[in-house]
């Protein structure tokens, strides 16, 4: 990822919309879309046993991201690639490492579904965002420590306005999870992105700002929710795609010139 105006973002938008149309969110605003690929967690499947001369075929988890037309990528709006993971135990990260298709998107997301997972991604787990599924209320419950130390890591926190417009269960639980974040960690590191799977469900950013006092955050943290902490989350992930760098500066001894009066 080049260095870019990123402007107002909309961070997760499923790759199920139509992709061709993606264009037409600049009349809403947005400066940067992410283009985001669900993938759910699956059971262990019991190991075969391999028979000789039978090679082992490598199944990889994480899906290819989505074609986007070379002309879309030309335009005045920013796209993405962002896979969204859902993990119950701290092995995920096994599947992380050996995943060559995970190394193909700009933005992790992972979807604790226990405590224990959301721990491991709060303290170790090397991703970009930390969400949770709308339709579920959590069955367990956010620490302020552990949100703490997910923020100093760098980690984001998403709230999706989307599903809320849908159906009202997921309304109450993305409120409450809003007041959740409020309480813990006072809305720092907070993404607000839409989660649709249809244009129809994308609003504008004056919207989306105006929503953020429904979900605990001051007039500020609304507007960073789409922009400032988006653009950080952005550069973050662009950092850990490119893995660490080590610059070493050394001074030079200066010489001094004497001139010699005659």
């Amino acid at each position: 990822m080049a260095q870019k105006n990123w402007g107002f973002c909309d961070l997760s938008v499923s790759r199920d919309c139509d992709i061709s149309k993606i264009y037409c969110l600049q009349k809403l605003g947005l400066n940067t879309v992410a283009i985001n690929t669900h993938v759910e967690e699956v059971s262990e499947e019991p190991k075969k046993k391999k028979r000789k001369g039978e090679t082992k075929e490598k199944k990889d988890f994480v899906p290819d991201p989505v074609d986007i037309p070379k002309d879309l990528n030309k335009g005045e709006i920013n796209i993405l690639q962002r896979v969204t993971i859902e993990f119950s135990e701290s092995s995920i990260s096994h599947k992380f490492n050996h995943s060559e298709n995970i190394r193909k998107y700009d933005i992790i997301a992972v979807v604790p579904k226990t405590l224990q997972a959301f721990q491991y991604a709060c303290s170790s787990l090397d991703v970009d965002i930390i969400t949770f599924d709308p339709q579920t209320r959590l069955s367990f419950k956010v620490s302020r420590k552990l949100y703490n130390q997910a923020v100093e890591r760098g980690l984001f926190f998403e709230l999706m306005y989307s599903p809320a417009i849908k159906d009202s269960t997921a309304r109450k639980n993305i409120i409450s999870m809003a007041h959740t974040y409020f309480a813990v960690g006072k809305s720092n590191n907070i993404v607000i992105t839409s989660g649709a799977d249809n244009y129809n469900f994308i609003r504008g950013v004056h919207d989306v700002i105006n929503l953020g006092f429904i979900l605990g955050m001051n007039s500020n943290q609304s507007l960073d929710s789409i922009r400032n902490n988006a653009r950080r989350l952005i550069i973050k992930a662009e950092g850990r795609k490119s893995g660490k760098h080590y610059m070493i500066v050394t001074h030079g001894k200066k010489e001094k010139n004497k001139t010699l009066k005659e």
